[in-house]
């Protein structure tokens, strides 16, 4: 069975390489390929996915050879640490591929000289990370840019001039305020339907579905080829500002740039961005279509994994690795080395400060809870007072009327007595007098 292994730095998250990595993956895998991917870091949800999908998830220590493979894919200069340690075993049957997806991720320059030696084919995301890396001695003549093409899944022919604004997915690990102020300003004042897909909404791989169903996405860089293909209209605008609505005038500019909003690093307000979402949308409509006609062929990975397939198949260019060219690898792979233990080190320094956040939200919560109870029990306390103090006045009130009743019946008993006395008074009186009257 052929055999492949995707090179990346880390599996953990949902991100831009991890996607690439889990797409160009499950592509091989619907291909027969038995598939590996190798990272320096791993974690989940990815371990989820990649399991799910039937795909083996390798970390570095476990140190894959790449010479067993059929075609290796490397992303992020991972792979000089293989290649140096199995280096007596090279052989020139493996089809190495090397992807950029960065202009400015340091990442991306640690191999370089390991990648000029193996590269059979060179991608990079766009033009401004070709443009960059161009400069660092890349070979070109193997080079080709593959836009962040989506896969064949999300080509959708949903008809984009009918219907109404309803449904807006945003898709974004780092969205700005303007945008989540202007989202809430779209959902509470014009009652759209708003689906948050990132860290700050529901963390989830994204689906072809939900693309087909919304009306408009809002978001930069890989997403925006899956909603052009997906006939969706594009609000291109994020952390770096953007461009806005993609039209057939504009997103050639911004494509340049892989639509990550730095062809023009334009900023605008929330009121503006709700302004313009409202305004240009039918517009925006109208221009998706236009778009896609004339970037659905570059934008399908397909092509780009289908053609890497029966190239590798092909022969190979025979090289030969001097003994510079080994010690040079060497030198690559422990400047990786290097930076794979600071990027372990920090991923487990961010998992203690996820769990120090969740241990502190938890504490934070309790503290809520017990404040509840608190005041609870204190208006339960005020009120047992209260009814206290009205039992207090009720029983004076009670005391005093039953000092009242004492007095008066005090009163009654000495009229009563003075009464008793006159009356006994009298009655003896009367009847001395009878016994002393004369009888005849």
């Amino acid at each position: 069975m052929l055999k492949v292994l995707i090179c990346t730095n880390h599996m953990a998250s949902i991100g831009g390489s991890e996607i690439v990595a889990l797409e160009v993956a499950e592509f091989f895998k619907k291909n027969n390929y038995l598939v590996d991917i190798v990272a320096n870091y791993i974690g989940y949800p990815v371990t989820e996915i990649a399991k799910n999908s039937g795909i083996n998830l390798l970390t570095t220590d476990e140190l894959p050879n790449p010479f067993n493979y059929d075609i290796v894919w490397s992303q992020h200069q991972v792979l000089p640490i293989l290649v140096n340690h199995y280096i007596e075993s090279f052989n020139n049957k493996t089809f190495f591929v090397f992807t950029h997806l960065s202009p400015y991720e340091h990442l991306e320059t640690f191999g370089l000289y390991t990648e000029r030696l193996l590269a059979n084919k060179i991608f990079f995301n766009s033009e401004e990370t070709y443009n960059h890396l161009s400069d660092f001695g890349v070979p070109t003549n193997i080079s080709e840019i593959f836009y962040n093409a989506a896969p064949s899944e999300f080509i959708c022919e949903k008809d984009s001039k009918n219907g109404d604004l309803k449904n807006i997915l945003l898709v974004s690990n780092h969205p700005p305020q303007e945008v989540l102020d202007a989202l809430e300003i779209l959902k509470n004042e014009h009652g759209l339907n708003i689906i948050n897909i990132g860290v700050r909404g529901k963390v989830s791989r994204l689906t072809p579905k939900m693309v087909e169903e919304a009306d408009a996405v809002i978001t930069i860089g890989k997403t925006v080829q899956y909603a052009v293909v997906g006939n969706t209209p594009v609000y291109c605008y994020d952390h770096f500002g953007g461009i806005g609505w993609l039209s057939i005038e504009n997103y050639k500019n911004a494509e340049q740039f892989n639509y990550s909003g730095r062809c023009c690093l334009r900023r605008i307000s929330a009121s503006e961005i709700v302004e313009e979402i409202i305004t240009d949308f039918p517009k925006a409509k109208c221009n998706i279509s236009k778009i896609k006609s004339e970037t659905l062929a570059k934008y399908s990975l397909d092509k780009y994994i289908t053609n890497i397939i029966n190239n590798s198949k092909e022969n190979i260019p025979k090289k030969v690795l001097t003994l510079d060219d080994r010690q040079k690898i060497r030198s690559e792979s422990e400047i990786v080395k290097s930076i794979k233990q600071y990027y372990n080190a920090y991923n487990k320094l961010l998992l203690e400060h996820k769990q120090l956040s969740n241990n502190n939200n938890e504490i934070i919560i309790k503290n809520t809870e017990l404040t509840s109870k608190l005041q609870e029990i204190s208006g339960n306390n005020e009120m047992l007072i209260a009814e206290k103090v009205s039992i207090s006045n009720s029983l004076g009130h009670l005391t005093e009327e039953y000092n009242q009743l004492v007095n008066s019946y005090n009163k009654l008993e000495i009229r009563y007595q003075k009464y008793k006395n006159t009356f006994f008074k009298r009655l003896a009186r009367k009847i001395k007098s009878l016994y002393n009257k004369k009888i005849y």
